[in-house]
């Protein structure tokens, strides 16, 4: 062969040795400060790091995969692609594991890890087309003669460019009669690292294949862009915010003062783990930005490393509303060149569309750079961070090396489910330590994960006291139906201007009231809006959009989507029955920026299903969290938002003995022995088994939904998503996601390559414009 390709037109040597060095280039710009009781250093990880970029696609030397490679024949190809030879991963992964042996003989390197990083390499190019498995699982093959065969049509001058291949050669045939690694016990090796094993595997399988997708698929690394250590003054300086009258900026002012006051104080080497706890509405999400940005300054300046800022949030009406944010800061200092590369918005429905300054990358780089998280600051899911910590997936996990040595803004961490806490907490202090990551916990409700976390906001105490804009009234002695609430909010409404926010644990109780309140409320003249996730999310966009810039009378009637971090500021807040945090967080709604004279109202009530007999409350939260909460209101008739800090720490400290754990430490073992296949069970959100569907809500929709069936006609599956991209967050706009078990009409839809359809004509019978999809009965569903 006077050629040998790793990819349709582009060299093996050149794919081989750029891997190897954009791996290499990874692991020396990523901070790992191991300790004495984890005796690795830093270089072993980097040269480890080369030997498996070069080695990871060796297979690809062999006649049978060039051969498939060069064929232009569908048919034929297929039937290539398909012979047991053809694959590449198991020999360059046993090619791997002898080369990463004759590295570590030849530096001497003498430590307990030895076989670990032999195991970890094996796996990682075995696995690197794929997901992950159990390790164990893995060491085994039954496959000799084909590896055999193999070796025997391998272009084995064509690789003498890399480091130890002739050892390689001389060994492998042999070395497959007598692999090793069928009999090797992991466990005790494994078992004594606390997790920390774990994250050196993640990282270096990260590193793999993002050096690799990068390599194939862009050709290049993106360079890393620089954020001003002003950009926040420079934004509050322009908005005002700093000379404003008004007492909440003030407050805000205040706290932000003293938050950026506490680099004087903190031991960067030392502690890593924060948290910022303040009232709701006192501008959280640009305090904690400033503190991340000038962090990374100070990092930078005395690490010699630059950290991304990683901002979390739990829904996505928050995130596109804090994104908007973000966005307006960076273009008040920079204008518009602010590309991706700089930032960079990351959700299941964000646009695969990548640019900077003086490139736009095409539909499958986009796809790479994005999930690699190749940009200096990311806004993200839960969803997403979580499943990069705790995952088995390859396209998961890419991005695993970007988010250690960052700074990671967890905002509404309130929302974190309790039966992970341990685990997290185990986690994130191993990953803190190691590897200089930061994390800032943001919430006005902070949950008791961390023993060790420094509290930024000192004497928070002071500031709730200040923030004395809403009081809760306890009406839950006596449970009362829809009917009863529909006609107390009318009676109310008929006498009084107030604009109202009602908040319930399900749709088929907001959706109920809508229907009993809608129409008297708005022959009354005021607006009335309702919000679900059965509402799609064009639409609930809009309704979050007009809520707050209408300054005209309004009720709101909402699910909890609306109750964190949304900043919207109604006069009063009427809320069925939940736990502590949420009560609090939804008081946040009420009063939020001190507008009105009057102490904004927060009314509590006790919800019940005249049908079932039931409280709503308990379809949906974990008893332990009702039982908590109860406890703490017991004998209380009215809560002052004074009150709240004292109230919220003894929610926590409560609930931190009573929750179980036992959750955490499963994954937590499965952690310690490598088990990626219970690890690939992680699930942030236990939701039941859903189906999107399309709804042709409009003419704008049907050309969306005539675009997606066009795609049908594209043969080749990679060609066909990739086209997919180009118009997925328009087609996502218009779809919901009910779960099969609640929307018993399924079977009367159309459901066309996985996604069901209603059609425009069906609208009446499936979908309603103000209450969004019609399920017979929605009771179970939040």
């Amino acid at each position: 062969m006077n050629e040998i390709f790793s990819h349709p037109g582009k060299p093996l040597k050149e794919h081989l040795k750029n891997v190897a060095e954009m791996s290499k280039y990874i692991v020396e710009t990523t901070p790992i400060f191991f300790q004495e009781n984890m005796p690795i250093d830093k270089n072993i990880l980097k040269e480890i790091s080369y030997i498996i970029g070069f080695y990871h696609d060796v297979g690809k030397a062999t006649i049978f995969f060039q051969e498939y490679l060069k064929e232009e024949n569908i048919e034929k190809k297929e039937k290539l692609k398909n012979k047991p030879e053809t694959k590449h991963s198991l020999i360059s992964a046993i090619a791997t594991y002898l080369a990463v042996e004759e590295l570590l003989n030849e530096k001497k390197y003498k430590f307990e890890l030895k076989d670990f990083l032999l195991v970890s390499s094996f796996v990682i190019v075995r696995r690197h087309h794929t997901d992950l498995f159990s390790i164990l699982d893995d060491l085994k093959f039954e496959e000799i003669q084909i590896l055999k065969t193999q070796t025997e049509k391998f272009a084995k001058d064509y690789l003498s460019f890399i480091p130890y291949w002739d050892k390689v050669c001389s060994r492998i045939n042999k070395f497959i009669d007598s692999w090793p690694l069928s009999k090797f016990k992991i466990y005790k090796l494994v078992s004594c690292q606390e997790g920390i094993l774990y994250i050196l595997f993640h990282f270096l399988f990260s590193v793999l294949i993002d050096a690799d997708k990068s390599e194939a698929v862009v050709g290049e690394f993106i360079k890393r862009g620089d954020i001003s250590i002003n950009i926040i003054d420079e934004y509050k300086i322009k908005r005002g915010y700093n000379y404003s009258s008004k007492e909440i900026d003030k407050y805000r002012n205040e706290i932000h003062k003293i938050v950026i006051s506490q680099f004087n104080h903190i031991d960067l080497y030392r502690e890593h783990i924060f948290s910022l706890t303040a009232p709701t509405g006192s501008g959280k999400t640009l305090i904690s930005l400033d503190f991340a940005i000038k962090l990374r300054s100070i990092v930078e300046k005395n690490m010699m490393y630059k950290p991304r800022i990683i901002y979390v949030l739990p829904f996505l009406s928050i995130i596109d509303q804090n994104a908007k944010l973000i966005n307006e800061i960076l273009k008040n200092f920079y204008g518009d060149s602010i590309g991706t590369d700089i930032f960079l918005i990351h959700h299941h429905l964000s646009d695969y569309n990548y640019k900077t300054v003086n490139t736009e990358y095409e539909i499958d780089e986009s796809e790479v750079l994005i999930d690699s998280w190749a940009s200096e600051m990311i806004i993200t899911t839960f969803v997403q961070f979580f499943h990069t910590i705790f995952s088995n997936r390859n396209k998961a996990i890419i991005k695993f090396n970007k988010f250690l040595g960052s700074i990671v803004i967890l905002d509404e961490i309130q929302t974190f489910p309790t039966k992970y806490w341990l685990l997290f907490e185990r986690i994130a202090n191993q990953i803190s330590k190691y590897f200089n990551t930061y994390f800032i916990l943001c919430t006005a409700t902070q949950p008791a994960i961390f023993d060790n976390c420094r509290e930024l906001l000192n004497k928070k105490e002071d500031f709730f006291k200040k923030f004395n804009r809403t009081q809760i009234y306890l009406n839950i002695k006596n449970p009362i139906t829809i009917c009863d609430l529909s006609d107390k909010i009318l009676n109310e409404l008929r006498s009084t201007d107030k604009s109202i926010l009602v908040v319930l644990n399900t749709i088929k109780s907001a959706t109920d009231l809508y229907k009993k309140v809608a129409k008297p409320l708005k022959e009354l003249g005021y607006e009335v809006y309702y919000l679900s996730s059965y509402v799609i999310p064009l639409h609930r966009l809009e309704r979050i959009k007009k809520i707050k810039e209408s300054k005209n009378k309004k009720v709101v009637i909402s699910t909890q989507l609306i109750e964190a971090g949304v900043d919207i500021d109604l006069q009063k807040v009427i809320r069925d029955l939940g736990p502590m945090d949420s009560i609090n967080q939804v008081s946040g709604r009420a009063n939020r920026n001190f507008d009105s004279p009057n102490i904004g109202e927060v009314e509590i009530v006790l919800l019940k299903d005249d049908i079932r007999g039931r409280f709503f409350y308990s379809y949906i939260y974990d008893p332990v969290l009702i039982d908590t909460t109860e406890e703490l209101l017991n004998g209380k008739e009215i809560i002052y938002e004074n009150e709240f800090l004292n109230l919220i720490d003894r929610y926590y400290n409560s609930l931190k003995k009573r929750i179980s754990n036992d959750e955490s430490e499963e994954y937590y073992k499965a952690i310690k022995f490598l088990d990626y296949e219970k690890i690939g069970e992680f699930k942030l959100i236990e939701e039941e088994k859903k189906l999107d569907i399309f709804i042709e809500l409009n003419d704008y929709a049907k050309k969306i939904w005539h675009k997606f069936l066009e795609l049908n006609k594209i043969t080749n599956l990679f060609d066909r998503r990739k086209e997919f991209r180009k118009i997925r967050n328009e087609f996502y706009n218009f779809v919901i996601s009910p779960s099969i078990s609640s929307f018993k009409k399924i079977t009367l839809i159309e459901i066309i390559n996985g996604i069901g359809y209603i059609s425009n004509s069906q609208l009446q019978e499936f979908y309603d414009s103000e209450t969004g999809l019609i399920v017979e009965d929605a009771c179970y569903i939040i």
